[in-house]
């Protein structure tokens, strides 16, 4: 006789399967490409999905404990410049750094694209 297998055990895999790291920036890393579109109808629908995004990583994610200057965990968290990866999920924290740095871009249609996308963030 077989036994049939746990179904919440099968969707508990798959959501663990869905939830990869590496996927989930690749995922966000595309979209900033249509931020810097020339067409608005492209850099609005880029920013609806990357704002979904961000908004279900953030969701998903626990805040990591601040680590105060001097105490033996601060070695860890050298590169650490402000609260943004302590209070955010990486893929938030990276949009948020890539979208200011984007508001320089030399390209108008870039800076529209980004600039909008960080307002709505």
């Amino acid at each position: 006789m077989s036994q049939q297998p746990n179904l919440s055990l099968q969707f508990l895999v798959l959501e663990i399967l869905e939830w990869n790291p590496c996927t989930t920036m690749a995922t966000t890393l595309s979209l900033f490409w249509n931020l810097s579109s020339a067409s608005k109808k492209e850099r609005i629908s880029a920013t609806v999905k990357l704002v979904n995004s961000l908004e279900k990583f953030q969701g998903q994610h626990t805040p990591k404990p601040e680590v105060s200057p001097g105490s033996e965990d601060d070695e860890e968290n050298v590169g650490l410049t402000d609260g943004l990866d302590i209070l955010n999920a990486h893929d938030v924290a990276y949009s948020i750094r890539r979208l200011v740095r984007g508001l320089a871009s030399p390209r108008e249609s870039s800076r529209l694209g980004f600039s909008v996308a960080l307002t709505e963030v």
